[in-house]
């Protein structure tokens, strides 16, 4: 069995895909201690992870009638479309992905259009911004990384 480059889960219109520490992109790998289980206090190191959803932009509107963006757009680093395509291209260029069920980031349960629950999120849910990666997977860099170590495995 070969060493997983990345891990992923799929849940919903959720993407969450995450670079492991041992394989090809280890190097991108980051780790925050989190509680994992909301009913449970024992904190430890996970991975961090790119999270990729569709959220209408500026769903929400506020007492004055202006439009603005849940909490989530803020954890997001692409579309659900934008994720699945990335996954898809490493994976032809020979990266090894593994689903990982336990993987996720629990953003499903957001009402597009409700206030409440876009600010509850913080409060129901603070390992997901512990977890979120605020920046973008750089697709050129990733292929660039593959490429390179295909070349030294030779």
């Amino acid at each position: 069995m070969s060493i997983p480059d990345l891990y992923s889960n799929h849940i919903g219109t959720v993407l969450s895909i995450a670079p492991t520490t041992v394989g090809r992109f280890a190097q991108l790998a980051q780790t925050k201690r989190v509680s994992l289980y909301q009913d449970k206090n024992d904190v430890g190191e996970a991975l961090s992870r790119w999270l990729f959803a569709d959220f209408s932009p500026k769903s929400l509107i506020d007492l004055w009638g202006n439009r603005y963006d849940h909490q989530v757009h803020t954890l997001l680093s692409g579309t659900l479309a934008q994720g699945e395509a990335l996954l898809s291209e490493l994976e032809a260029h020979g990266c090894n992905i593994v689903e990982a069920s336990g993987f996720f980031v629990p953003l499903q349960n957001v009402e597009i259009n409700n206030v409440e629950s876009s600010d509850l999120l913080r409060n129901k849910h603070p390992r997901a911004f512990a977890l979120a990666r605020r920046d973008k997977p750089e697709r050129n860099t990733l292929l660039t990384m593959l490429k390179d170590s295909s070349f030294f495995e030779r």
